[in-house]
């Protein structure tokens, strides 16, 4: 079995582009939409978007249709940190781990993700478009446009998407938790650390936090701007990789 579990913001489908061509032959992937996400219809208050809430929510529905057998998971960004606590739970059997673009730390709401709560504030006070113009008059938008064309561009799809404004709550609530205790961070099962160069949201500064916790190896893919298509190549070959124990 593999759990793919998707970032902040995102949706199961995304996992497709990290997972194509990657999963061996007769593995059973689930790739659920998170609380607020995708397909999901819902929402709920604050407290649901612990990261505990959440990866217990996800653990459930792999017990639904899981099958006892040893589980693999990706988890990419937010799935990453979501990825740590089900591997940890000790509710089900670990084969691998693999932890794409980490962008939480011990820390409730680090600079990488304070971009978010302004993105839902914004979307609470204005209308989208009126929002959208008022995200790129920001400060905090132009540092990651100046660093990253693409990543800005990802920002601004999380105002503009369909149910945006009614799913404010999961932009302002998420980033404000902590994903692991220093010297906690442990997992009983290989486990690889899949990060990119010049990411203001997922800054290889906290992918290498990540490794030196987990003691794990740590790769990095080409960058996005460089282009998606190339950095979705890379991580597909190397969770393919990883997913056979090669």
């Amino acid at each position: 079995m593999l759990l793919a579990i998707h970032g902040l913001g995102s949706d199961s489908s995304a996992m497709r582009g990290y997972l194509a061509g990657a999963v061996p032959a007769g593995v059973q992937v689930l790739a659920p939409d998170l609380r607020a996400h995708g397909a999901s219809p819902l929402i709920g208050e604050p407290d649901d978007f612990s990261l505990e809430a959440l990866a217990g929510e996800v653990a459930d529905e792999l017990v639904r249709v899981g099958d006892g057998s040893p589980v693999s998971i990706v988890g990419v960004s937010l799935g990453a940190a979501l990825a740590t606590i089900i591997a940890r739970s000790g509710r089900f059997p670990i084969d691998r781990v693999a932890l794409v673009r980490p962008a939480f730390t011990p820390q409730p709401l680090p600079p990488n993700l304070a971009i978010f709560p302004l993105l839902g504030r914004l979307l609470g006070e204005h209308r989208q478009q009126r929002a959208l113009d008022h995200l790129r008059a920001s400060g905090a938008w132009r540092a990651i446009a100046h660093e990253s064309p693409a990543h800005a561009r990802a920002i601004e799809a999380q105002v503009t998407q369909p149910g945006a404004v009614e799913r404010r709550i999961r932009l302002t609530e998420i980033p404000r938790n902590a994903a692991y205790v220093p010297g906690e961070l442990r997992i009983a099962a290989p486990t690889v650390v899949l990060a990119s160069p010049r990411d203001p949201v997922h800054p290889l500064h906290i992918a290498e936090a990540w490794r030196d916790e987990l003691g794990c190896r740590m790769l990095v893919s080409p960058a996005r701007d460089d282009g998606e298509e190339a950095m979705l190549r890379w991580f597909q070959q190397q969770l393919g990789s990883f997913l056979v124990g090669s």
